[in-house]
């Protein structure tokens, strides 16, 4: 399933002369940068490199071949907003300002701006930070990207925008130039794929974190003509092809500079397809805690840091990409942040570790818990189940009665941890 590597490893090296030579050098003289691409609801089964067979990505292909490829990345929530706090600040969405999709209507909602995002952190740490693409966490100026430590903004700050108008919900518009409102013809995609490349040829001589959120492949169904006359999969084949190519582009970009060796690229997904393309062989989707609502794509790039084309069976969660990129930065997090995200870097290294003992969820009526193989699922008004996530992802057998005394041990684990949440009033 998680073996179509071969064909790109032709390209796996396809880096520039000096960077293939390994400018070592290069990598005393300056802190790394980062690079942070986020898909929006791309499900565990919409690449070719996890195993699709009706959608073709080429370019993500080759970089899980030139990277590593996590078969078990989870993220927080199984919902665009509150997954994408638990990456900007390292915690559980519930122990924030922002466990939920914030209303465009309440201008009170949002994450609040005395929460410690890694774009401050890093710009603390002497980074250039940017955003382009989907923001989210709040329609308020107090909770606008600038306010949160992104010193650059080119996106849009609502749950969803159309490709291609640019609007929202009943007309309204939220997209942005740094603080002013902004726009301009295009289709999102590439809109935002141009804005990252300029963003990095900026700041291509100092260190800078980009944190590149697409929308795609979210609805509404869009997609340019030349996708959609290459598509296998109709208009969802077609964005996740558009998209497949601006991640091909950036990186070119980078390689053509000369970047790559200086460079942690990271591609995920924010929860799992919502029903328009696949979750492969998981179960449930986008907005519940079966692994196909949880479970995630996950691919990172950094050529002499970590390996090539290596899939990584460790499990790993989305606050501990807080802590990693600012252990890779160099950047020291205050012990009063009291971050739940623990360094993923030795698990990309592929040391086999999986970065906690205990993974906990909670959205909705539904709480889970995994440790080591087991996933113990809880849904208001049902008894407690319990499958091993590991050797039957699809969660097809529910082991419960066969191991009662685990479903107490886990089941007691999760209310502790459910206890000590902070909940919304």
């Amino acid at each position: 399933m998680l073996r179509k590597m071969g064909q790109a490893a032709a390209g796996a090296m396809a880096f520039s002369l000096a960077d293939s030579l390994g400018v070592a050098a290069a990598e005393d003289r300056r802190k790394p940068n980062i690079i942070f691409m986020l898909a929006d609801d791309l499900g565990y089964g919409d690449l070719s490199c996890y195993g699709s067979e009706i959608v073709d990505t080429p370019n993500i292909d080759r970089l899980a071949a030139q990277g590593v490829l996590l078969s078990q990345f989870y993220v927080s929530t199984p919902l665009c907003a509150p997954t994408r706090v638990s990456f900007l600040t390292g915690k559980y969405p519930q122990r924030t300002s922002l466990a939920w999709n914030p209303n465009f209507k309440n201008m009170e909602d949002g994450l609040l701006p005395d929460e410690v995002t890694i774009a401050e952190l890093l710009g603390k740490a002497g980074y250039k930070t940017g955003l382009v693409g989907k923001w989210q966490l709040g329609y308020g100026e107090k909770f606008r990207p600038r306010k949160q430590g992104f010193q650059e903004f080119y996106g849009f700050l609502s749950g969803w925008s159309d490709y291609y108008t640019h609007t929202y919900n009943e007309g309204s518009k939220w997209w942005f130039k740094d603080d002013e409102p902004f726009d301009e013809l295009g289709y999102a995609t590439d809109l935002f794929t141009r804005e990252a490349i300029s963003f990095i040829d900026r700041h291509k001589d100092e260190p800078f974190f980009l944190y590149l959120a697409y929308n795609a492949p979210h609805s509404p169904q869009q997609a340019p003509r030349k996708w959609l006359e290459r598509s296998k999969h109709g208009v969802f084949g077609a964005m996740v092809g558009a998209l497949d190519d601006s991640v091909g582009k950036i990186i070119q970009h980078l390689d053509a500079l000369g970047l790559s060796r200086d460079t942690l690229v990271v591609f995920a997904g924010d929860n799992g397809d919502d029903g328009r393309g696949s979750n492969g062989p998981l179960s449930g989707g986008k907005g519940n805690l079966w692994e196909g609502g949880i479970r995630v794509p996950f691919i990172a790039r950094w050529p002499g840091r970590i390996p090539a084309g290596k899939v990584v069976d460790a499990p790993v969660i989305s606050m501990d990409i807080f802590t990693t990129f600012a252990k890779v930065a160099g950047a020291s997090i205050p012990k009063s942040l009291n971050i739940d995200g623990a360094d993923a870097l030795a698990t990309l290294r592929g040391d086999g570790s999986a970065t906690h003992r205990f993974f906990f969820w909670q959205y909705g009526k539904q709480a889970a818990v995994r440790h080591s193989n087991m996933k113990l699922l809880r849904e208001q008004g049902k008894a407690d189940r319990l499958f091993d996530v590991v050797n039957d992802p699809g969660e097809q057998t529910d082991l419960a009665a066969k191991h009662p005394e685990l479903v107490q041990t886990l089941g007691a684990k999760l209310e502790e941890w459910l206890a000590g949440l902070k909940t919304r009033s």
